[in-house]
C-alpha cells in the first residue's frame, strides 16, 4: 500500500513541505495497518494516536481520510472508510476561541463542501445563502457579492483569498447547482458536514464556522455594527457576546 502514497501526493497541489508531513503521516499509518485497511486495524490506529494533542490527532485523520477516499476511488479498496475523533464536549471558553483552521485552504476530495466552509468562514455566509448565490451576483473586478434574503439586499466584499476560490466556479446559473437548479439545503449540510469530516473537524458546524468569522473580524478591529450589517443581522443583540 506504501506504494500508493507517491500517486496520492503528486495529484495534490500542495507544498513541498506539506507533501513532506503528509507522506511522514501516512508511511506510520500504513505501517500501523500493515498494509490492510480493516476494521479492527481502523480502531488500533486510532488507538495509537489517541495520546497526542487534538490539533496533531485531526492533521492525521485528515490526511488518512484524504488517502483512503483515493485508494477508494481508485479501486484498491472496495469500502470507504473514514475516521472521526470522538466527540468533546466544548466549554464556554473554547466557544470564543480563534481556531486554527489553516488546513481548509489544501486540497480536498470533498471540494463543494471545502468552497462552502470557506465562505462561511471568510464571509459569514449562511449555507442557504451560499446555495443561492448566482453567478451574476459575484463581481470579481469590484471584488462584491451581492445578497438578496427576505427583500432585505446587501453587499458584501469577497476578501482576497477566495477570488480563486471564486473564478474557477463561476459557470452556469447558480454558484452550487445541478442542470441549472441550485442545490437543496439538505445537500449543503452534507457537503459541508463531509468536509468537516475528512478535516477532523466533525465537532464544527456552520454555526461555529461563523462564529470564527466574528472573531476574526473582531480580531482585525472591525466594529461590531459592520459585522452585524456583513452578517445581514437587524440588531447587534446576538452579538454583544463578541463586545
Amino acid at each position: 500500500m506504501k506504494e500508493q502514497i507517491t500517486p496520492f501526493l503528486d495529484q495534490k497541489n500542495i507544498s513541498e513541505n506539506s507533501k513532506i508531513a503528509y507522506a511522514y503521516d501516512l508511511d506510520q499509518f500504513v505501517d500501523e495497518i500493515h498494509g490492510r485497511v480493516t476494521e479492527t486495524n481502523l480502531r488500533i490506529y486510532q488507538a495509537s494516536i489517541k495520546d497526542f494533542k487534538a490539533a496533531v490527532q485531526k492533521r492525521k485523520l485528515s490526511a488518512v481520510n484524504q488517502f483512503l477516499y483515493f485508494l477508494y476511488q481508485n479501486g484498491v479498496i472496495e469500502e470507504f472508510h473514514r475516521l472521526t475523533l470522538p466527540k468533546v464536549a466544548v466549554s464556554k471558553e473554547q466557544e470564543n476561541e480563534l481556531l486554527d483552521l489553516s488546513a481548509f485552504w489544501e486540497e480536498s476530495a470533498v471540494p463543494k463542501g471545502r468552497l462552502m466552509a470557506l465562505l462561511i468562514l471568510e464571509m459569514g455566509l449562511l449555507p442557504s445563502e451560499i446555495l443561492q448565490v448566482k453567478i451574476e451576483d459575484i463581481d470579481l473586478d469590484f471584488q462584491i457579492l451581492r445578497i438578496e434574503k427576505a427583500g432585505q439586499k446587501r453587499i458584501i466584499k469577497i476578501p482576497d483569498s477566495l477570488l480563486g476560490e471564486l473564478e474557477v466556479n463561476l459557470t452556469g446559473t447558480y454558484l452550487f447547482e445541478k442542470k441549472g437548479r441550485s442545490y437543496s439545503r439538505q445537500w449543503g449540510f452534507r457537503q459541508l458536514e463531509a468536509f468537516l469530516l475528512e478535516q477532523g473537524q466533525d465537532s464544527l458546524s456552520a454555526q461555529s464556522l461563523r462564529e470564527q468569522f466574528i472573531l476574526r473580524q473582531r480580531e482585525k478591529g472591525i466594529g461590531i455594527y459592520d459585522i452585524a450589517r456583513d452578517l445581514g443581522l437587524k440588531t447587534i443583540i446576538t452579538l454583544e457576546k463578541y463586545r
